[in-house]
């Protein structure tokens, strides 16, 4: 199954490549915004590939998977509350973890004026923004105002994620938030040799299986959201490639 699998991420990665690496075909604010995720998607899927070929390199790779798997929740919360809305904050965000860096910065004596013209201008156009914002999305602790569990919790709430799907979703998350943080249980895995390679070995397999579930997810939702501006079925091998690929992951599922 672990050949089949990096096979099938393979040709994930194969098959996805034209999505990553063409321009947004519309300007509009959740299109930027999904192209952009898409690729920090593509970017990481590939990573976990590369870890993929090492020996005891699991644990690394499923810590990557939480990753993508934050971002293809952010979408989908944004595809629920409002995707042009939602991206615009999105966006806005920016200026306030702008803003909080140039602080840091001064704090610590950087010379900000000694930079260059470029450079300058861009620290006033991004704190001008950073003041125009109100109250609320200066205070919020990331874009959302959410953290990515109670975002998953409030989707499954709203019947956005399917009881199957939320459990799955949940467990895995919880997996990789214990290899992100300090936890006893993976801590007593790097122990023993035969352990350390048992567990390795399961933290791969979940971090190709999700990472590339998610990443497929967000290659649909981008391929819709560009036919849906452009009236037109594009990217039709694509897309069938994508369900063939879905396909295979679900024979590959334990019965």
């Amino acid at each position: 199954m672990d050949k089949k699998l990096r096979h099938l991420l393979e040709k994930t990665l194969q098959v996805t490549t034209p999505l990553a690496q063409a321009a947004a075909s519309h300007d509009t604010k959740f299109l930027n915004v999904l192209l952009g995720i898409y690729r920090v998607s593509f970017s990481t899927l590939r990573d976990i590939y590369y870890l993929s070929s090492n020996e005891e390199s699991g644990a690394s790779a499923l810590d990557l998977t939480r990753k993508v798997i934050e971002y293809g929740i952010a979408v989908e919360y944004m595809l629920w509350k409002g995707k042009e809305k939602m991206a615009e904050q999105f966006q806005e965000h920016l200026d306030v973890e702008m803003h909080h860096t140039l602080e840091f910065l001064k704090s610590i004596g950087q010379d900000l004026e000694s930079q260059s013209t470029e450079f300058r201008t861009g620290v006033e156009n991004a704190e001008s923004r950073y003041l125009s914002l109100n109250s609320h999305a200066k205070e919020r602790k990331n874009w959302a105002g959410l953290a990515v569990d109670k975002m998953i919790e409030t989707l499954h709430a709203a019947g956005k994620l399917r009881d199957f799907d939320f459990s799955r979703i949940g467990e895995a998350y919880i997996w990789e938030c214990r290899l992100n943080h300090v936890s006893p249980f993976v801590v007593r895995n790097y122990m023993g040799s035969e352990d350390g390679q048992i567990a390795s070995d399961f933290y791969m397999r979940q971090a190709i299986m999700f990472a590339m579930l998610f990443h497929l997810r967000l290659a649909t939702r981008y391929v819709d959201e560009i036919r849906t501006l452009s009236s037109s079925n594009v990217y039709p091998e694509l897309a069938a490639s994508v369900l063939s690929i879905l396909d295979e992951l679900e024979r590959l599922k334990p019965e």
